[in-house]
């Protein structure tokens, strides 16, 4: 982890004294309004995170060597040691390690009891990973815990809440793998969906759709968003979609499907299945795309999946930043805003996708030239 900010860091990018932000971060009356929003602008945005080294006779700050809870809400138990989970903790437990913070992790299938929401009052902050829509009650009783104790949320966007939260940009990462198939030469690409009752991966299938129909490649009939039939089990699901059903949907498109783009890593290790028995050749006759770079899927699949990297660890970090910028700022008496801090996605490609060139001899005849 790189070395934290100081104060003397904080004055050089704001372009003001020591005395000056030290008076912003004490709420000191005797500032200039404009100046002091400036310099809060510039803690917030370098998640400056105001922690002063424990010295003799002189107390620790309201972060440092505090407790804070974590919590996984409506997550079944199969969840607890999943890829998602564990990256978000990882992030988490990162920034908590270096600076003495310790944490308590709760997965729960119940936020309602009154018990439980007394003792999450003790805790120094809470961290939240929630999928709670309007008007649900448990999303207004965490927002009213953010009352009384700082809370941050983290992984998911839910603009009714009034908590901070830091949460990856879904949306663009459906446009990225839109364009990085465009920008290898890609025109009839199909999109899936084989859950479409995740808001994660619908945002990602309109991202894709609005960067199709920008470019003027969009074509609906190549966008399949339903629930696709597994073999029976808990979740996670240890068997992928079928997706013979949709292969053959895309073989019978009257022009030529060259590459699909898959809403996440699990789906297509489906969609290899799908054409390991149709035997069409990856990614000579067929690019795939995945999402969230999930490693012992990507590796394990021939050829390595290509898939857009979700910067889980890094959103677990900058929501654990976030949360310790405001329990310091409350013990300050400081009002931070309410603030959405969001993630882009990268494309990590590996032997899936193929680069189009148009044969010299024809222009019409297509070829495809695997990338690495």
């Amino acid at each position: 982890m790189t070395k934290p900010l100081t104060v003397r860091d904080i004055a050089e990018k704001a372009g003001v004294s020591l005395g000056t932000v030290s008076r912003v971060m004490n709420n000191a009356a005797n500032i200039d309004p404009a100046l002091k929003e400036y310099t809060l602008t510039v803690i917030r945005e370098n998640n400056y995170i105001p922690l002063r080294r424990p010295r003799r006779n002189t107390r620790r700050s309201a972060a440092e060597g505090g407790r804070i809870a974590v919590l996984f809400c409506d997550m079944p138990h199969q969840w607890n040691e999943s890829y998602f989970s564990r990256s978000y903790a990882a992030g988490i437990e990162a920034v908590c390690t270096a600076y003495r913070v310790e944490t308590e992790f709760f997965t729960l299938q119940d936020l309602c009891g009154d018990t439980f929401f007394r003792r999450l009052a003790k805790f120094d902050g809470v961290l939240i990973k929630h999928n709670f829509g309007p008007g649900d009650p448990r999303a207004e009783r965490i927002n009213a815990l953010a009352e009384k104790i700082p809370v941050a949320g983290f992984g998911t966007n839910f603009p009714h809440c009034r908590y901070s939260q830091t949460f990856l940009d879904n949306h663009s990462a459906g446009a990225l793998a839109a364009r990085e198939l465009i920008g290898r030469g890609h025109r009839v690409i199909a999109f899936i969906n084989p859950n479409p009752e995740s808001e994660m991966l619908r945002s990602r299938g309109e991202g894709f759709r609005e960067m199709m129909e920008q470019s003027g490649l969009w074509r609906p009939e190549l966008f399949i968003s339903r629930k696709l039939a597994t073999v029976a089990a808990p979740d996670p699901d240890p068997v992928p979609p079928l997706l013979g059903g949709t292969l053959e949907r895309l073989l019978a498109f009257p022009e030529k499907v060259t590459a699909a783009i898959v809403a996440n890593d699990w789906g297509c290790v489906g969609l290899y299945r799908a054409c390991a028995e149709r035997g069409i050749s990856i990614p000579q006759e067929l690019s795939i795309l995945g999402f969230d770079n999930q490693i012992s899927i990507c590796a394990s699949l021939n050829p390595p999946l290509s898939s857009i990297n979700n910067p889980l660890a890094d959103i677990g970090k900058t929501a654990a930043i976030e949360l310790f910028s405001r329990i310091d700022a409350r013990k300050r008496e400081l009002a931070l805003p309410v603030s959405r801090r969001i993630l882009s996605g990268t494309l990590i490609e590996r032997g899936s996708l193929s680069r189009l060139t148009r044969n010299s001899n024809n222009n019409n005849a297509i070829t495809g030239e695997q990338t690495r």
